[in-house]
């Protein structure tokens, strides 16, 4: 836009601002839940109302943070000065909230306020640098596939820096010297942390960096008087009242809500349900690698083919009908039991293809929700990537937030033991996770998918829409 030249450099470090993101995110989704609960004995409801307070106070900041990402006039821009500023803050609260000081651990209730204010403290902050970081799509470029093809890149690299620290966990830190479980040991987990947050400084400081050559080619808002709450809530709401917008957000939270509840429960099902170890799991982590580098051409390919809308609808389909089919298998007695050498390669196929499309999905999502910026600009008259991105951002957060604290739900309706091992746990208890487990889940993507039947923004309305907001 306005004689920037998108080269591969820029594509990289823009895409590379998402593997932050998918480092805590991945924290987040598969460790915290097991951490706090199994480990450190803090009660899985309470767990999962920690996390939950936090989403209630991100429902309030995320989409104020974008506005004012949206209008801010600077030399560096309306975006960076926000990404550098959260970078030293975010992983000092990431490395500290899996570095409990001894104090915290004396009660549940210490616990409990401690996981509260890390983990507003981590989602604020990150706020302040995923909503404008993310945002650059839509400046970078307004064409219909290279936005699927940036939006790939950056799922890419989430995926990628995610399954390479659960990789590391499982590898290294999450490695007993006894030869037991180590993921329900305390001892790993205070590494992982600083190891985690130590990673993520490096991609933020780089992936700002590395675009920080883009400002002078990206828009810049007119200026404006100081304005009152009340006037900066209208424009807000004057933004999610597009009917594209509102479709795509309330399918992010049905779907960020079961992908949250799924990732979760996760661990619980490798650990007790599937009894796998912290080596085969890394195996499974290797291949989830390689399959978030498949997606991108083939969402690249998908988008080509056939817009973004149908292509996300047939992806969504084949994992709402693949995904549970494993354990489906396993109630009925179809599978090998646990400990047989071809199960586990049973259970790399599985995972594998159907990250390929959850992968995939999410990219053409993203896509999506970049080219509401032009459809909502038609309706307002401005540019509103920071909202639009920090409502995505919002809803996406419902992985960590209302699907950690359904997990944790389940967890105590079929009175999983605290402390316990694979071998202690009764199949009537694994039996019953299923059977709450995948009704639940279904009922969400059923949701997710419902919603996303109303976006209409196909390839020709978007191209009319660049058209028409060309001057704003």
């Amino acid at each position: 836009m306005n004689g920037l030249k998108l080269d591969g450099g820029i594509k990289f470090f823009y895409g590379l601002g998402a593997a932050p993101y998918g480092i805590k995110d991945n924290g987040f989704s598969y460790f915290l839940l097991i951490f706090y609960s199994q480990v450190l004995g803090l009660s899985p409801m309470l767990t999962s109302l920690a996390l939950s307070i936090a989403i209630i106070v991100d429902a309030v900041t995320d989409p104020l943070i974008g506005y004012v990402s949206d209008n801010w006039r600077s030399k560096w821009g309306r975006r960076h000065p926000f990404m550098y500023v959260s970078i030293i803050p975010i992983c000092v609260a990431y490395a500290m909230m899996w570095n409990p000081p001894e104090f915290v651990l004396q009660s549940e209730m210490t616990m409990f306020g401690f996981l509260v204010f890390m983990a507003v403290s981590i989602r604020i902050f990150l706020t302040f640098f995923e909503v404008p970081n993310t945002a650059l799509i839509s400046e970078l470029t307004t064409d219909y596939d290279q936005r699927t093809g940036l939006m790939g890149l950056r799922f890419m690299f989430g995926w990628l820096g995610g399954i390479g620290m659960a990789f590391l966990g499982y590898s290294f830190f999450f490695q007993a010297e006894d030869g037991s479980n180590g993921i329900l040991q305390a001892a790993g987990y205070g590494q992982y942390g600083i190891a985690a947050a130590c990673l993520m400084f490096v991609g933020m400081l780089a992936s700002s960096l590395g675009t920080h050559k883009t400002i002078p080619y990206l828009h810049k808002p007119p200026e404006k008087d100081l304005m009152s709450p009340r006037q900066v809530v209208r424009e807000v709401v004057d933004v999610l009242k597009n009917n594209n917008f509102m479709a795509l957000f309330l399918a992010s939270i049905f779907f960020g809500t079961a992908s949250g509840f799924t990732a979760a429960l996760s661990i619980y099902f490798s650990t007790f349900f599937w009894e796998l170890v912290p080596s085969q799991l890394a195996i499974i982590t290797m291949l989830q690698a390689v399959a978030a580098i498949c997606a991108v051409p083939v969402a690249r390919g998908l988008s080509e083919r056939f817009d973004k809308r149908r292509a996300a609808l047939g992806t969504f389909i084949f994992i709402l009908l693949w995904g549970p089919s494993l354990l489906i298998a396993r109630l009925f007695e179809v599978l090998p039991e646990n400990g047989n050498p071809m199960l586990f390669p049973m259970i790399l196929a599985h995972n594998f293809t159907n990250l390929i499309f959850v992968i995939v999905f999410g990219i053409m999502f993203g896509s999506m929700m970049a080219d509401v910026v032009e459809d909502s600009a038609v309706d307002t008259s401005r540019r509103s990537e920071g909202i639009i991105f920090a409502a995505r951002g919002f809803a996406g957060k419902m992985v960590t937030g209302l699907g950690i604290m359904l997990a944790g739900a389940v967890l105590s309706l079929i009175n999983l033991p605290r402390n316990a091992k694979p071998e202690d746990v009764e199949p009537e208890v694994l039996v019953d996770l299923v059977l709450f487990a995948a009704p639940l889940e279904a009922i969400l993507y059923l949701s997710a998918f419902a919603m996303m039947r109303r976006y209409r923004i196909s390839r020709e309305k978007h191209g009319r829409n660049v058209e028409a907001t060309a001057q704003i």
